[in-house]
């Protein structure tokens, strides 16, 4: 049977999606780096929206997850290793070609991961396991963004080597992390989210290149927290609460 048209709006924004990774990679050889790390941005919005427009419209597949898959590893994989490369890394041959190359192959592998251990990608759980790959790029392009538009050139690679290094071991740890905001406000945990979210918008339109960084961080010390916090008040739960990822990776 025909399949609907809006059965495939979820495919068309995974193609945006991969169509934004691809424009962040060619703003990034022509140094346009804040450009380019903004792509990387609308990658991952446009990574959000599609798992929500899957679930709207009922039409979940696994050629959908093979796609998306596919798409990250292009966005938030190849796209972040080309701009800290080109922005950073270019003059520190291998060392920089290898340290380059970190998010590409540790995203790789966790979104490899998240493929043999999806089993219902329109089930939505409350939390990520480990750092998402969009938050990761996020983070890592987003200190692209900061030093440009603060500093006008790559300022203190030291602290981007360590924005890389965290976030790659992240990806591929069981640290949970807090899923987007939905909006309904019908639970406590996610009105906090979305007030958060709320509250962020007025600053990032007025601090655009500056403020993504700083909540990007926030995010990322965020799991490392609740872990902490978890492993000392209740160390026998720390595993279950460690369980089960997200449609979102």
């Amino acid at each position: 049977m025909k399949q609907a048209p809006h059965k495939h709006l979820p495919s068309f924004i995974t193609a945006l999606n991969l169509f934004a990774g691809f424009l962040s990679v060619v703003y990034t050889v022509q140094d346009k780096f804040i450009f380019a790390a903004w792509l990387i941005i609308i990658a991952a919005v446009m990574d959000v929206l599609d798992g929500k427009m899957a679930r709207l419209v009922k039409s979940s597949s696994d050629f959908g997850v093979e796609l998306d898959s596919l798409a990250d590893i292009a966005s938030f994989g190849f796209a972040p290793s080309i701009l800290i490369y080109k922005s950073f890394f270019y003059q520190w041959d291998f060392i920089g070609i290898f340290i380059s190359f970190l998010p590409l192959v540790i995203g790789s592998l966790r979104l490899a991961r998240f493929n043999i251990e999806v089993v219902d990608v329109s089930v939505k759980d409350p939390f990520f396991k480990g750092l998402p790959i969009p938050a990761a790029a996020i983070t890592i392009a987003s200190y692209v963004m900061f030093s440009f538009a603060y500093f006008e050139k790559a300022m203190y690679i030291e602290i981007l080597c360590g924005v890389i290094v965290m976030t790659n071991f992240l990806m591929i740890s069981k640290i949970r992390y807090d899923t987007p905001p939905t909006f309904t406000f019908r639970k406590k945990a996610d009105t906090i989210k979305s007030l958060i979210v709320l509250l962020l918008l007025p600053l990032l339109f007025i601090y655009p290149n500056y403020v993504v960084f700083p909540f990007m961080a926030f995010f990322t010390f965020s799991g490392i927290f609740r872990a902490m916090i978890t492993y000392f008040i209740n160390p026998e739960s720390k595993d279950n609460n460690q369980q089960n990822g997200n449609e979102t990776v």
